[in-house]
């Protein structure tokens, strides 16, 4: 199944999404903050990247995303941006995100599900 980088800075959601996408069979890597991801980003191979946009470490979720797009091995990855603010959707899009949530209004069936979709669109 899918390799997937899940990089969220709430030991609680970051549990919860990594537990629920495992049962689903997807081997997931987890980061708490932002240059950890990177190193992760550079040193692994990813399917899809979960991405929080508010994260602790120096670099945040546009950063990331910015970073990706500019390196033509990585910008071919697509990308789910997860957030907790809704004013953030039209630039993570513009960016390149391929789907964008807000955590609170989504079930974890419904990750799951916008994941294979997007996998399936790769």
């Amino acid at each position: 199944m899918a390799k997937i980088l899940l990089i969220e800075d709430d030991n609680l959601l970051q549990a919860l999404y990594k537990g629920k996408l495992t049962d689903e069979g997807f081997e997931v890597t987890a980061a708490s903050d932002g240059k950890t991801g990177l190193n992760l980003i550079k040193s692994q191979r990813f399917d899809l990247i979960l991405l929080d946009i508010i994260l602790p470490g120096g670099l945040n979720g546009f950063d990331i995303l910015e970073y990706l797009k500019k390196d033509q091995n990585l910008s071919q990855i697509p990308v789910i941006v997860m957030t907790n603010l809704e004013s953030e959707d039209k630039v993570a899009r513009d960016i390149g995100a391929a789907d964008y949530f807000i955590k609170a209004n989504v079930s974890l069936k419904e990750i799951v599900d916008r994941i294979k979709n997007v996998l399936k669109g790769k």
